[in-house]
Order: C-alpha cells, then structure tokens, then sequence
C-alpha cells in the first residue's frame, strides 16, 4: 500500500494566523453560548501554541 504524501505550501505560523483569524470571526458573529465559549478555548490554545513555537 503506497502512503498518501502532500506538501504544504504555507507554514505553520502562517496556517495558525489563518485558523485563529476564522475561529476569532466566528466568536465574533455568535451569541454567548457553549459553542462560542468552545471557540474561544480554541482561540487560545492556538495564540499560545503561536508564542511557543520554536521555529519563529
């Protein structure tokens, strides 16, 4: 069986930008809500992952 390989052309501090920019649209738009507070979890999860990437 051959493996499935892809290239990503864009880094990983430019995918986490991209992911918190969505995710901090989406926070934006609901109303206060388990889903919004969800999001808002994940929005900082990826900021911290953001500061402690070594590879900046």
């Amino acid at each position: 069986m051959q493996r499935h390989r892809f290239n990503d052309n864009t880094t990983l501090d430019e995918r986490l930008v991209d992911l918190a920019r969505k995710v901090r649209a989406d926070v934006e738009t609901l109303p206060p809500s388990k889903k919004r507070d969800d999001l808002i979890r994940q929005l900082s999860a990826i900021e911290t992952d953001d500061e402690l990437n070594p590879f900046r």
